[in-house]
């Protein structure tokens, strides 16, 4: 490194030459004043152009906010792009001797210096801490990059995370139905029409994981910007990646369904036009394919970014486990996990008594024809020992509970 720095400081230091020689030793050689760098130029070499943060100084990467596994990540990061951004200096001042360079961008070039050689003391310093421990540092770098916020990745590494989880997610979603657990290897044509219903369309066919990766990194951007609006709470679930979590479904929308909702099935086909590899930005890519919203405002329920058809196969999964906790003696209710534990049994009852009553209400919202007909088709409850009166309504749900988009904030009205 101090090799790198000395050379740099005496390029940065040399006065300008014409490019090719020829006049170098003649009086208009000597007189030569050397061009100054284009917009261009001085965008793309920062060491020359501007003072850089110094990452070994800056507090949001202090040990004490952070800890020192992430501050090692940050620093070793910071410390490995300054290294290749000084190697790219060097090589552009080599090339291009007839540069003249101002004083303040001398002054930049040695400021940077020190910040370069203070980071990577620090980054040193981490290093000899973590093999003290008899730790590796690049396992220490792989966990910190593995908790990394969905935000501060890059479009290609969101993409990446996202689509090597969505595979895991979709099998822990499926193993909670309890048929599944019993279920041969192979579905049955039962099997594969029930999950075609559940996710349904396009929103998962063969761009599933590409718009679900694309979505949770760019449908934040497309609220913040006003193109389309979320709801305060959805928007947040969504930027923190909580579509991951168990349930997520009725507080966090699978990002596949946002984009449906706002943009059309036709979407899906609309990203095989998207230049996302090559760095193509999310409003580029709407402008250049004339893709407008058709919803702007979106709702306040998860749940009504649900498909109509999805509503219905939750609704008549979540009545099937309903049924089977509230008559534990059926035969079919024996595979069903803690069905001879009263507290369990009367746990999943509320827990799927809610369920069905957000998903009521949307589908009443969404498709008041399908909900018509789900209600004349529903099974009946005895009342006296359930705890949702409302679960053999007709027409609509009776106001026992006051529902919020948070999620199992629910009380009785009396």
């Amino acid at each position: 490194m101090d090799d790198l720095i000395k050379l740099l400081a005496e390029l940065a230091n040399r006065q300008p030459k014409p490019k090719g020689g020829g006049i170098v030793d003649t009086a208009e050689g000597v007189e030569f004043l050397g061009r100054k760098l284009t917009k261009q130029e001085a965008g793309d070499y920062t060491i020359i152009n501007s003072k850089l943060t110094d990452a070994s100084r800056f507090k949001p990467f202090d040990i004490r906010n952070v800890g020192r596994d992430k501050r090692y990540m940050y620093i070793k990061e910071y410390a490995d792009d300054l290294e290749k951004n000084f190697e790219k200096t060097i090589t552009f001042i080599k090339e291009n001797p007839d540069i003249r360079l101002s004083q303040s961008q001398k002054d930049n070039i040695l400021y940077n210096l020190g910040v370069f050689r203070r980071v990577s003391a620090e980054r040193n310093k981490l290093e000899k801490g973590i093999l003290d421990e008899g730790k590796k540092p690049e396992e220490i770098y792989r966990a910190a990059d593995e908790d990394r916020p969905v935000e501060e990745l890059t479009l290609r590494g969101a993409l990446e995370r996202l689509m090597r989880t969505f595979d895991e997610m979709k099998k822990v979603e499926e193993s909670k139905k309890p048929e599944s657990i019993f279920s041969p290897f192979k579905k049955t044509p039962e099997q594969e029409e029930r999950l075609s219903k559940l996710y349904y369309g396009k929103a998962y066919g063969n761009m599933s994981s590409v718009a679900r990766g694309l979505g949770s990194f760019n449908l934040p951007k497309l609220h913040e910007a006003g193109v389309i609006n979320l709801d305060d709470t959805i928007y947040k679930n969504l930027k923190a990646g909580k579509h991951h979590h168990g349930g997520g479904m009725f507080f966090a929308p699978d990002p596949v369904r946002i984009w449906r909702k706002h943009f059309g099935e036709d979407i899906f086909d609309k990203m095989e036009n998207w230049r996302y590899d090559s760095g193509e930005d999310v409003f580029t890519w709407l402008e250049r394919n004339n893709i407008e919203p058709i919803l702007k405002d979106g709702p306040k329920s998860a749940t009504d970014y649900l498909h109509p058809i999805e509503l219905q196969q939750n609704l008549a999964d979540d009545l099937k486990a309903f049924n089977a906790y509230k008559n534990p003696d059926l035969e079919e209710s024996k595979k069903y996990f803690g069905i001879d534990d009263p507290n369990r049994r009367f746990e999943r009852i509320t827990y799927h008594g809610e369920n069905i009553q957000q998903m009521e209400q949307s589908l009443q919202r969404l498709d008041p024809d399908a909900y018509r007909e789900y209600v004349s088709t529903k099974p009946k409850f005895d009342t006296k020992i359930l705890p949702f009166k409302e679960l053999n309504a007709e027409g609509g749900i009776v106001g026992l509970y006051i529902w919020s988009n948070t999620r199992h904030v629910y009380r009785w009205q009396g």
